[in-house]
């Protein structure tokens, strides 16, 4: 053995032969664990870019309704009920903006 490392830090960094069956449960059940929080944080993390997506889709989409309202002439806009002074709040009613309804599956830790 090295001089310089005393027995008792040998044992310490030494691995462990055989463990007690209370210290193996302690190791799956961490171990349980990682893995519970590893896939709650993935699918949350999955979630956050879903939402994020339908949001990016309801954009464009309400963007392309204001450009598609704008290429009106003012008489067919007025056959439609609308003037081009709400243009912008039409397309907000025909294409609203999700909302964040993630809240309603939430648990308590």
């Amino acid at each position: 053995m090295n001089s310089r490392i005393t027995s008792a830090e040998a044992a310490l960094l030494m691995p462990a032969i055989s463990q007690s069956p209370s210290a193996r449960r302690v190791e799956v059940l961490l171990a349980e664990a990682r893995r519970a929080r590893d896939e709650e944080l993935m699918r949350r993390v999955a979630g956050f870019f879903r939402g994020f997506g339908r949001i990016l889709a309801a954009i464009r989409h309400r963007h392309e309704t204001v450009r598609q309202l704008r290429a009106l002439s003012d008489r067919e806009l007025a056959d439609i009920g609308l003037n081009r002074s709400n243009i912008g709040a039409a397309a907000a009613q025909a294409v609203p903006m999700p909302a964040n309804d993630g809240a309603s599956g939430r648990r308590a830790a």
